[in-house]
């Protein structure tokens, strides 16, 4: 992965833990849902950012201009959320071996059901959110569900290489 790619992640868990500093010093101010509804968009707008970023910067070695506009609109710019399915689904459209390698790599974690529940509840309680509705989780299951996916990258990063 990376360089910025590890900074924006690392960035992301340093404003979730400022967060946390302030929750935990005024647990009943009333600014407290509005801290975790952000820090819901902030953590999964980044597993998101980075996700398509993995992805589509495997294909930057290209000196096609052509590639670099199909892969930015495509990938991007239009993919969708960074749930476990939907991960597949895009890395399958490039290369059935990254797909089957991701598979096993998260199949061969300890924590495999875990990493993945955590990286789809981040995405729809984030879809709740966006739209409309109230999503009921809490400040620490959004920074677990954080370094979850980080993990959930860390699989991805090393496959699609």
């Amino acid at each position: 992965m990376r360089d910025a790619l590890q900074e924006q992640l690392q960035q992301c868990k340093a404003e979730l833990d400022n967060i946390d500093s302030i929750i935990r010093s005024s647990p009943l101010d009333k600014n407290v849902p509005y801290l975790t509804m952000y820090a819901l968009i902030k953590s999964c707008g980044t597993i998101e950012y980075v996700f398509k970023s993995i992805v589509a910067d495997y294909f930057s070695i290209s000196t096609i201009p052509q590639i670099h506009t199909y892969i930015d609109n495509t990938v991007r710019e239009g993919y969708s959320s960074p749930k476990y399915d939907n991960i597949c689904r895009l890395i399958r459209k490039f290369d059935d071996k990254w797909t089957k390698a991701f598979k096993q790599n998260i199949e061969d974690h300890p924590n495999k059901n875990k990493i993945i529940d955590s990286i789809n509840s981040l995405v729809n309680n984030r879809h709740q959110f966006a739209h409309g509705k109230n999503p009921t989780v809490s400040f620490k299951e959004i920074q677990n569900y954080y370094s979850d996916s980080v993990e959930v990258l860390n699989i991805l990063d090393a496959v699609v290489k």
